[in-house]
């Protein structure tokens, strides 16, 4: 069989199989990245050219909102469309694509995980001009938390805020302390809380 009807039947086995009407859309759309698959799969020897392919259409598939099910069969689906029958590669190529799939996924877990502390989510308005900013950024990487710290103080500068109590972890606080000041915003300290 050749790469083009190799390519088709194992698209018209993963549609047969879709549950999700994005399935079907992501099925369509990644045949560059099957028809690398299948490339590597039609050549004499298998190896990290082919895990590498399996490991970006499993990336593909996530970033596109496709579902574990279609993660998880599409390469059975490649298997048999071959034919079937012995195939050491079976199983490192489902395990490429399990691995993209879920390193794709992950990175959005941690991008939305990372929104939930952007502006205005992180800061309450306690009047006068001055806001409240909780400094739970998840993560502890610089670069990433000044980022973060960027994005909060321009956001509470556009708000108008003119000074900010801040709380949270160090590292998280005081990148934040650093960016309000850079955006001419105060850090106050917090006043103890009366009864």
């Amino acid at each position: 069989m050749g790469p083009t009807a190799l390519l088709a039947a194992w698209c018209e086995r993963d549609h047969a199989r879709a549950l999700l009407p994005v399935d079907h859309r992501i099925i369509d759309s990644t045949h560059a990245a099957r028809a690398l698959v299948v490339e590597q799969l039609l050549a004499a020897t298998h190896g990290r050219d082919l895990y590498n392919a399996c490991a970006v259409l499993g990336r593909l598939i996530a970033e596109r909102g496709g579902s574990p099910t279609l993660a998880a069969a599409t390469i059975d689906a490649a298997h048999a469309a071959l034919g079937g029958g012995d195939a050491p590669w079976l199983a490192p190529a489902r395990a490429a694509l399990a691995e993209g799939f879920a390193a794709a996924r992950l990175e959005d877990a941690r991008r939305e995980a990372g929104a939930a502390w952007d502006f205005p989510r992180c800061a309450v308005d306690v009047g006068d001009g001055a806001i409240a900013i909780a400094a739970g950024f998840p993560a502890d990487d610089g670069e990433a938390l000044a980022a973060w710290a960027s994005r909060v103080a321009h956001g509470a500068s556009l708000a108008g805020a003119r000074r900010a109590i801040v709380s949270g972890g160090d590292a998280a606080r005081a990148a934040l302390a650093d960016a309000l000041h850079l955006a001419g915003i105060e850090v106050v300290a917090a006043r103890p809380l009366r009864f």
